[in-house]
């Protein structure tokens, strides 16, 4: 801050500080009314906002309706547009600060939103909102004052205010930020729905590669992974092993997205030569979770990772064939074989069911081919990803810096 109320970055046609006030002394609060779930359908004629909407759907702003209500519109209560919707309730504290605004008239607003109008720029105290009160929010109702955060706990909370043209301009800007983020997001889901039926094609071998010359590759041949490959067990350790000066272990935690994470990390006392560490290209597995939806993601070890250990309830898949099998791993077919497999009460699979996995499986150069198609388009959705990150924490920056 580089005065009282003067922001870090300001568009240069601006001056003069900022003004303090209560949302109430800009604005006024109203409850929305009841669109209960149940009251939903394909059918119904009214547009709707519903609170869990406000965190599980929307942004900064309610750029399109996707709920419709057959409650008697008597009974509701409508938008005139340009409001900002708070929910009154929430599954995190988080979610209380995730206010949108609401451009649009004539849309129904559900019970457990506070509505708040005002003559001011609403997108822009939807940003102020989200970006300056989230936290303060969060924690009145984390220290469990406060289960239902009426709008009396709102009006006094106090805003910095500039001129309504710096508003707007600030607000336009926001959200062309936003829609970069959207657009490279589209983009990524696009990619990865087009590798997913891609895949099927290459699984089901409707899709065939072919040589150099043109030719057909040979038939491919049904195979288990007991006869390509090796199934590593990992390793059993009590939390009286538990140092921080030990080795790493990986554990399902360390599985997402694919990919190995080094964010919630566990250390063991073991020595050398009683673990079975990782190597590259080593497949890992996870094999028995609390969650069944968790059985069976994996993620293949880098050269960053070798050496690491993995836990009891992670297994290795260890073949010269894993760049390959890394794709077929993400396929339908794979995560078929693995629901077929579950324990019926324990969530878990074993290594001989593993082993008796059926892979389709082609000939070495077919599937140097296959490898590299899929691993281009997975550098082309990771590449999506961190400019993504790179957004979001652009815009995150500009929160912080542009409001006060």
């Amino acid at each position: 801050m580089v005065g009282k109320s003067i922001p870090l970055i300001r568009f240069p046609e601006f001056s003069g500080e900022w003004t303090k006030k209560k949302l109430s002394d800009i604005g006024y609060f109203y409850y929305g009314k009841s669109a209960p779930k149940w009251s939903l359908s394909k059918d119904a004629k009214t547009p709707c906002v519903r609170y869990g909407e406000l965190y599980s759907t929307f942004g900064e702003v309610v750029d399109k309706i996707h709920s419709y209500t057959n409650i008697d519109p008597k009974n509701l209560k409508f938008s005139k547009g340009g409001e900002i919707l708070v929910p009154r309730v929430g599954e995190d504290p988080l979610d209380f600060a995730n206010c949108s605004y609401l451009p649009f008239k004539d849309v129904a607003i559900g019970e457990m939103i506070s509505v708040f109008n005002t003559e001011e720029n609403g997108l822009y105290l939807t940003y102020y909102i989200n970006g300056c009160l989230k936290k303060g929010l969060a924690k009145m109702v984390e220290g469990g004052s406060v289960s239902n955060l009426y709008f009396r706990y709102l009006e006094p909370l106090k805003i910095n205010i500039p001129s309504l043209p710096e508003q707007q301009k600030i607000a336009s800007f926001l959200t062309d930020v936003d829609n970069k983020i959207t657009i490279l997001t589209k983009k990524k889901e696009l990619l990865e729905q087009y590798k997913k039926g891609v895949m099927q094609k290459i699984f089901s071998q409707e899709l065939r590669f072919k040589d150099e010359n043109g030719n057909e590759f040979p038939e491919w041949k049904d195979k288990r992974l007991g006869l390509i490959g090796s199934i590593i067990s990992g390793l059993t350790y009590s939390p009286n092993d538990i140092n921080k000066n030990g080795v790493l272990v990986l554990r399902s935690s360390n599985v997402k997205k694919r990919l190995i994470t080094l964010n919630d990390n566990v250390f063991v006392n073991v020595e050398e030569g009683k673990f079975n560490p990782v190597e590259l290209n080593d497949i890992l597995i996870c094999v028995r979770n609390g969650s069944k939806r968790l059985i069976g993601k994996n993620a293949i070890i880098k050269e960053e990772h070798i050496g690491l250990a993995f836990g009891a309830f992670m297994t290795v898949y260890r073949s010269k064939y894993n760049q390959f099998l890394f794709h077929f791993f993400d396929s339908q077919h794979y995560k078929k074989e693995v629901h077929k497999n579950l324990g019926a009460t324990i969530n878990s699979i074993n290594g001989s069911d593993l082993k008796k996995f059926k892979v389709p499986f082609p000939c070495i150069e077919e599937q140097n081919k296959i490898s590299t198609f899929l691993s281009d388009i997975d550098l082309k959705i990771e590449s999506l990803a961190i400019n993504i990150k790179k957004a979001k924490s652009f815009k995150k920056g500009l929160l912080q810096k542009m409001f006060i």
